[in-house]
């Protein structure tokens, strides 16, 4: 039988998925893409909600991530038995200006400016379980990063 402390590993499943260099949009890594949109739009974070809406989605990266993650909650709670509705609020957030007191714990792991990225649900009696990973990363260029060699289909 399912208990609803095991949202505490798909939380971690999730945001440690998020933050792999495998999570590429059209071949080159989401994270640095992220980080030139949020230049680009004076942004300092993004929060993406994981529930996917009624209509079409549309292939940029923010509904690519949102897609592409909702569908990993859905599967994740499948493969546990976790009903859906233990679920009330899912949501995945970057923050490019992160606590400068953990950037001395990541100062030599990357090249890049730190980050921090926190996945958090929020199930059905109001208990919260949170992940929080924090790492270094560039603004998306092309002419620096290496294209995946994975087929991929966005």
């Amino acid at each position: 039988m399912a208990r609803r402390s095991e949202l505490k590993g798909i939380v971690n499943a999730l945001n440690g998925s998020f933050v792999s260099r495998n999570n590429d949009f059209k071949g080159y890594w989401s994270i640095g893409q992220l980080k030139s949109l949020a230049l680009d739009n004076c942004l300092s974070s993004m929060i993406f909600p994981l529930i996917l809406s009624k209509t079409t989605p549309t292939y940029n990266l923010q509904s690519y991530i949102v897609h592409r993650y909702a569908n990993m909650l859905k599967n994740l709670l499948t493969k546990q038995k976790i009903p859906g509705f233990w679920v009330s609020k899912a949501v995945i957030k970057i923050d490019f200006i992160a606590n400068a007191e953990q950037a001395k714990l990541y100062e030599y792991t990357t090249s890049g400016e730190l980050f921090q990225c926190t996945c958090q649900i929020t199930d059905d009696t109001g208990h919260d379980y949170e992940s929080l990973i924090y790492g270094r990363c560039l603004p998306h260029s092309v002419v620096r990063e290496l294209r995946s060699t994975r087929k991929f289909t966005v």
